[in-house]
């Protein structure tokens, strides 16, 4: 949804719809991920990850969500003129959240954005399926997931300069885009 205010657009979903949105992309994560897996090795070692991932699940989950939140913050915060003081950690609507309070380029919002799903659901799946490891795969699956809202944001910022500078929405899921004047 595009919003246009004083010196800028404001480029936000509601959160029912990035997580219907978000509901859509679990099937071609999975895809992309176990497809090559079982043709390199097989279903079966995957499985064994999978139950063994699923067994820790409670403590994986609560710790991703930390580390998740902290992965867009530490590195909105290295780009950010105020560093760790423009980042704002907190929950809203049972949602776990990381907000930068000042403008950042787009590369550098879209590089925070796009680390959880990079070091939580990428490396973990490659290794995953370069090891022949169903639990690193596993991970790698449910991490992608997670980023979910991470992916729809990375999409709704794909037309945009990398050079614009773009401020972080602070209640909703989404963005404004500085005017250039």
């Amino acid at each position: 949804m595009q919003n246009i205010t004083e010196n800028r657009k404001e480029y936000t979903l509601e959160l029912g719809k990035v997580n219907l949105y978000a509901i859509f992309l679990i099937l071609p994560i999975t895809v992309l991920y176990l497809i090559p897996f079982i043709l390199i090795w097989d279903y079966q070692t995957f499985e064994s990850g999978r139950k063994e991932f699923v067994q820790y699940f409670v403590v994986v989950f609560i710790l991703g969500i930390i580390i998740h939140e902290f992965l867009h913050g530490i590195t909105w915060a290295i780009f950010a003129k105020k560093g760790f003081k423009s980042i704002k950690f907190g929950i809203n609507s049972f949602t776990p959240y990381c907000h930068c309070k000042e403008p950042l380029k787009v590369k550098h919002y879209r590089l925070g954005g796009a680390m959880p799903l990079i070091v939580m659901g990428i490396i973990p799946g490659i290794a995953g399926l370069i090891l022949g490891n169903g639990l690193y795969l596993a991970v790698g699956i449910f991490f992608s997931w997670a980023a979910g809202g991470d992916i729809i944001a990375l999409f709704m910022l794909r037309k945009m300069d990398k050079n614009t500078m773009v401020s972080d929405h602070p209640d909703k899921m989404g963005f404004y885009i500085e005017n250039q004047l």
